[in-house]
């Protein structure tokens, strides 16, 4: 588990990430790729950050509710539901801590509903920037804010794409079923 591995189990609601491991850790994000050198930077941000705990198969966010905060999988493992026509979940991702994962990175650019449920596969614990957190960051220090936002406005895109090609193949998988090949 490298720089996490001094954490310990302990009550859902505390802290249990010290400021040295909360900067070791997003210096290990993609997101901030651009700015993992400075070590101000990610202090700043680590400050404006708060530490959630998940357990066992508690929601982290549900499709359909409004949300204004990013999530940084720091511990465990979270899995990425979509609702099919029947309104039933149909597990569309996993996203683990080795991967130093984020979601919800939609809601630092505008109001919205999350386009997922996402809940937790065991005991997990994520780091939260909120959009109004995000935008303090940004004006107060825009020459470290934008290419985060650059890298944000990347993930989005990527993302978008994913879904676009998801959609062909489901499209070309239903015309081939119609068309009975």
């Amino acid at each position: 588990m490298g720089i996490l591995s001094a954490i310990q189990t302990g009550g859902m609601n505390s802290n249990l990430l010290s400021e040295q491991q909360r900067i070791a850790f997003l210096s290990k994000v993609s997101l901030f790729e651009d700015i993992k050198e400075n070590y101000a930077a990610l202090k700043m941000l680590s400050n404006m950050m708060t530490e959630k705990n998940f357990s066992q198969n508690q929601t982290v966010v549900k499709e359909g509710e409004s949300g204004r905060d990013i999530f940084f999988l720091v511990q465990g493992q979270v899995s990425v539901y979509k609702k099919t026509l029947d309104g039933e979940l149909f597990k569309v991702h996993i996203f683990k801590e080795s991967s130093y994962s984020f979601f919800g990175e939609a809601a630092l650019i505008e109001d919205d509903v999350r386009s997922a449920t996402i809940s937790a596969d065991f005991t997990s614990i994520c780091l939260t920037l909120n959009r109004d957190k995000f935008v303090e960051f940004c004006n107060k220090q825009p020459q470290w804010a934008l290419p985060v936002s650059l890298r944000v406005a990347r993930t989005v895109m990527s993302r978008l794409r994913k879904t676009n090609n998801d959609l062909m193949t489901l499209y070309d998988a239903l015309v081939r079923e119609v068309r009975g090949e």
